[in-house]
This record gives C-alpha cells, sequence and structure tokens, in this order.
C-alpha cells in the first residue's frame, strides 16, 4: 500500500465512524499507525529506533515508522531547500519534522499580528512543506490541526479564510480539501521566513 492510498484510507476511517471534528486529528493519526502497523511486517516495537527529530508536534509512539516520508529529516531539509530556495538553516530555525511529517516552530506570536495573519501563514508554511519536501497536497484536517496546535484556529472562519488566499489554493469536496502550491507559493513562502526570522525582506 503506498503513501497516498494508506493517508486515504485513514481518513475514510475517521470519517466513516463519525469522530467530532475535535478528536478528529488524534483517531486520524491512531488510524495511520494501525494500518501502517498491518502493511509492514517490520514495524519495530515501541522504544525501538526512535526516528524522530523532536519538537512537539509528534504524537505517534517513538519506534513507528514515518508514514508522511522514508527520507531522513536532513533528507527532508535538503530537499525542501532545495526545491523553495532557502537556506537549511533558515528553514531549520522556522520548521521541524516528526515523524516525518513537517510542523512549524512557534511561538505563534511570530507567525503574525493577528490570528487570522498567524492562520494564513500556516496555511501557506504547511502546503509548502508538504510539496516542496515530500511531494504531497497538505490535507486540511493536518494543516488546521497544526494552526489549533498554535493556537491560531480561526473555527467558523476558516473557511473563508482559506478561500481568500491567493499564494495557495484550497481545493477538494467537502471535508476533503487539499492545500497546493501556486506560482507564487515560493516567494510567500521567502517573505514568511524572513519576517519570521525578522531578517529584510528580498
Amino acid at each position: 500500500m503506498d503513501v497516498e492510498e494508506l493517508l486515504a484510507r485513514a481518513w475514510g476511517a475517521v470519517e466513516k465512524a463519525g469522530i467530532p471534528e475535535p478528536l478528529q486529528e488524534y483517531a486520524f493519526r491512531e488510524a495511520l499507525t494501525r494500518l501502517s502497523g498491518q502493511v509492514s511486517a517490520t514495524t519495530p516495537p515501541a522504544g525501538g529506533n526512535g526516528n524522530t527529530s523532536g519538537g512537539n508536534g509528534g504524537e505517534q509512539p517513538a519506534g513507528e515508522p514515518a508514514v508522511a516520508s522514508s527520507l531522513t529529516t536532513d533528507e527532508l531539509f535538503a530537499k525542501f531547500a532545495n526545491e523553495s530556495e532557502i537556506a537549511v538553516a533558515d528553514l531549520e530555525r522556522v520548521f521541524y519534522f516528526s515523524n516525518g511529517e513537517p510542523h512549524l516552530n512557534g511561538p505563534r506570536s511570530k507567525l503574525g499580528k493577528t490570528t487570522s495573519d498567524q492562520a494564513k501563514t500556516v496555511a501557506i508554511a504547511m502546503t509548502a512543506a508538504y510539496d516542496y519536501a515530500l511531494d504531497k497536497q497538505a490535507p486540511d484536517d493536518i494543516v488546521r490541526a497544526e494552526a489549533a496546535r498554535l493556537k491560531c484556529d480561526l473555527g467558523g472562519n476558516w473557511a473563508r479564510t482559506m478561500n481568500g488566499l491567493s499564494t495557495v489554493s484550497w481545493v477538494g469536496a467537502n471535508r476533503q480539501k487539499q492545500f497546493k502550491t501556486k506560482v507564487d507559493t515560493t516567494d510567500a513562502l521567502k517573505k514568511l521566513v524572513a519576517s519570521i526570522l525578522g531578517q529584510p525582506a528580498e
């Protein structure tokens, strides 16, 4: 089973079970863990190789295989830097990878002045990270979970704000939305990284 099919089956299981929205991220990760264990005969036991890169966003037990990517953290950052044309050192100050999945470093105050600005930053940054590092579209539930983790989820205003983004696309059927990069995404990411790090804009 490839990664796309694994993610689709996990999300389908969450939807079929009718999990309440606040618990969907946890349920999705649990489904991924269980499904990945079914298709991998070499899954190490908890406490095995523990191939994580730190940070506070990973909820899978240590030793579980990375579902999002088989690349190492260094390889992910190298690919991310190559495709975004941003230095690895700068990306490492803004992002981290946990179990092969990208996350943003805090605090959220660096992501924008308002909650809306912060949510937009999360959406653009996560969209770019998924595309440039993982060659994938960023699922809406994953992006929103990251916004919630950073305390900038917009609640009922989420859809209206995401529809208004101009540098990434928010597409797909209801409850199956995904974020896709556009021509302007790279420039938008460069500006975001410079702003977060307090660097002058190019």
